[in-house]
């Protein structure tokens, strides 16, 4: 008797984050590369006609936190109509863009903390300060690879509002769409804290929680963002797209 075996098929979820994630890297390839550029072109600046006092890079977190969650918004919204019409579920395209929005979050903490790291080695060896302008959060360049942390629930924050803010757009419309605004924004805001530091403005910053119980909260956070973008996105009317 003759045994024959067939490859699993691929789930439909990975071909939907497969698609997502490719547009992802390009934008995030085009984003890295510029920024590194740029810092490197104004370090060089500096050392030859002023003096450099601070880091350049710690800069690049705003960058990279806003770019990713202008990217999940606009996969979010440009995504779902094509995904359904392929016959995929609306699950399957929460659990792609959830779990593409987490691996580049945490993709861009470490390109971050790379850069800050290589940073400080650039400093050291001219003898340059390298500190930051952004103390109050407690965000410090020199830490290097210890800001990846802090910047991966950031990044991964910037992520999961992105599509909290897209789907919430595409679902209630515009007006309730910017009513919301403030919740759907708030996974962004509600993420690290002095001790554990994103370089963003935190609302949980007055309680002075402690690294361990930011990580815990920004977990929780995180979570509650995935449950809402899946609560709205899990039966959303998909609309017509005008030809």
């Amino acid at each position: 008797m003759m045994l024959t075996t067939t490859s699993p098929a691929r789930a439909p979820w990975l071909r939907a984050a497969r698609w997502n994630l490719r547009g992802q890297a390009t934008i995030g390839v085009w984003l890295w590369a510029t920024m590194a550029v740029v810092g490197t072109v104004v370090i060089a600046l500096l050392d030859r006609f002023a003096a450099v006092e601070a880091s350049i890079f710690e800069f690049s977190r705003h960058g990279a936190l806003w770019t990713g969650f202008s990217m999940a918004i606009i996969f979010c919204v440009a995504g779902l109509a094509a995904h359904v019409a392929t016959g995929l579920t609306r699950a399957a395209f929460v659990r792609a863009t959830v779990a593409v929005g987490v691996l580049v979050g945490v993709t861009y903490a470490v390109l971050a903390g790379v850069a800050l790291e290589l940073e400080g080695l650039v400093y050291a060896a001219k003898g340059w300060s390298h500190v930051g302008l952004d103390a109050q959060n407690g965000f410090d360049p020199s830490a290097g690879l210890g800001v990846i942390p802090g910047l991966a629930l950031s990044f991964v924050a910037g992520q999961l509002s992105g599509l909290l803010v897209g789907m919430g757009y595409y679902r209630l419309g515009g007006w309730c769409g910017t009513v919301v605004l403030p919740l759907t924004l708030a996974p962004i805001y509600l993420v690290g804290s002095p001790a554990l530091p994103t370089g963003q403005f935190q609302l949980l910053a007055p309680l002075a929680p402690s690294g361990p119980v930011t990580a815990v909260v920004s977990v929780v956070v995180l979570a509650l963002a995935a449950l809402a973008y899946y609560l709205l996105a899990r039966d959303v009317p998909i609309r017509k797209v005008a030809s």
